[in-house]
């Protein structure tokens, strides 16, 4: 049975996207949130703490030019306090803030979502950053999925794949993710959307989920995603 789509907030804009699972905002978050409901599920990846480094060798690389003053100098942690469930990608400076915000929780962990097999050597007395982190926060009884997705660690390629944004992770991490933070039928909310990834998993996986992402060219490529086939 199709499902009606969300039902447009008061003092939102009109819908970037729209459909019976997936809703896109084109704008910034923070003007935007305090209008929206509430969701089961918070799940995004925000902007990381990056310190351009290695000898000068990252100021040459292309991923640093396309992120330099956009999405390199991290996001208010506040935001998660108005939200009971959530998983966030984080770089290792934001690791011990966001487990601090979570330690009042049910339940929460840090998780090591995936090894990168091939990093640049952007390392001066320091290990290679070829993990990614997340911390996951739960109340009583928000915790899904089959004992073997609770796995804290998971192993999993780099799936960047067509798209040129420069921090894009694997759908089947994020998938994963929705797995064990919400079931069919809940709704999830990603306010870094980026390219999508958590909006095409949620419509695979019959969730609820809206988006919202501040740079128009990338509302453009969720939006052909979501509209695509969804298989996973």
């Amino acid at each position: 049975m199709s499902l009606p789509p969300p039902r447009p907030r008061q003092n939102l804009p009109k819908p970037y996207y729209q459909d019976e699972w997936v809703t896109i905002y084109h704008g910034d978050n923070k003007n935007l949130i305090p209008s929206l409901g509430k969701f089961d599920l918070l799940l995004t990846d925000p902007p990381y703490i990056i310190a351009v480094g290695g000898g000068g060798l990252s100021k040459k690389r292309q991923d640093f030019k396309k992120i330099s003053g956009k999405i390199d100098e991290g996001f208010d942690m506040s935001l998660l306090e108005r939200f009971e469930n959530w998983i966030c990608f984080c770089g290792k400076q934001q690791l011990r803030g966001l487990i601090d915000t979570a330690d009042d929780s049910d339940g929460s962990w840090m998780l090591i979502t995936f090894f990168k097999k091939s990093v640049s050597p952007m390392v001066k007395n320091t290990y290679l950053p070829d993990v990614e982190f997340a911390v996951h926060k739960w109340s009583s009884g928000r915790l899904f999925g089959e004992c073997r997705d609770k796995s804290r660690i998971a192993h999993f390629p780099n799936e960047r794949g067509e798209f040129s944004h420069p921090t894009v992770k694997p759908l089947s991490i994020i998938s994963k993710l929705i797995k064990l933070g919400s079931k069919e039928g809940d709704s999830v909310f990603d306010p870094f959307m980026g390219t999508g990834s958590t909006l095409v998993a949620c419509k695979a996986l019959k969730r609820k989920c809206i988006g919202i992402e501040k740079e128009l060219q990338w509302c453009e490529v969720a939006k052909q995603r979501v509209q695509q086939e969804i298989l996973l």
